[in-house]
């Protein structure tokens, strides 16, 4: 009785072979993104708020003036943790050194005062700060700029940024009215800020 030749055990081995390469794959695969979906893992944010200003502010023609006056909503989808903002000075004091990203949307109305001196000078400008120590010119500061056209008596500005604070440093809202009129800066303008990292 002869032998009959094994026709199908090179096939085989080769098949154990391809399955051994994917299942060292799949063992690599499971490790790469373990690692990666631990490292990308959302973190806990420790300092946060929005609030916005509690009442009208009254912003006199050429002057530079710093926010007050600001409450925290109770409504959905707003936030507050952490420590350091003080509502009455409209300060935000930094618990922790490292990088902050700052967000202001100012709600401004213009009166009448314009239209009686003639229409708005090239130069008549108003700028949003978010200042460091109240320092604005000395310090890096967060800054937009618009002119005033006559089209428009309500008109929001914002200005965002991110800045770098060292524990116990403030920052805060400034306006600088360099117009020939005064203006408003209406009530439920916004201030926020989140800690992103140190």
């Amino acid at each position: 009785m002869g032998l009959k030749p094994c026709e199908d055990c090179g096939g085989r081995e080769a098949e154990a072979e391809v399955e051994d390469r994917v299942a060292e794959e799949e063992d690599v695969l499971a490790l790469v993104t373990g690692s990666l979906a631990q490292s990308y893992r959302p973190h806990r944010v420790e300092a946060a708020f929005h609030c916005r200003l509690r009442k009208n502010m009254s912003i006199e023609r050429r002057s530079l003036q710093e926010l007050q006056q600001y409450y925290l909503p109770g409504k959905e989808g707003s936030f507050h943790r952490g420590l350091g903002l003080n509502i009455t000075s409209g300060q935000y004091t930094a618990p922790i050194t490292g990088f902050y990203t700052f967000a202001a949307t100012l709600y401004i109305v213009h009166g009448g005062d314009h239209q009686k001196k003639g229409q708005p000078r090239s130069r008549d400008r108003l700028r949003v700060l978010i200042c460091i120590q109240s320092l604005c010119q000395r310090n890096v500061s967060l800054e937009a700029i618009t002119g005033l056209d006559n089209s428009s008596e309500l008109f929001t500005i914002s200005v965002n940024g991110i800045l770098y604070l060292q524990a116990g440093q403030y920052a805060s809202v400034f306006i600088d009215n360099a117009t020939g009129s005064s203006l408003t800066i209406r009530s439920g303008s916004d201030f926020s800020a989140v800690f992103l990292g140190v």
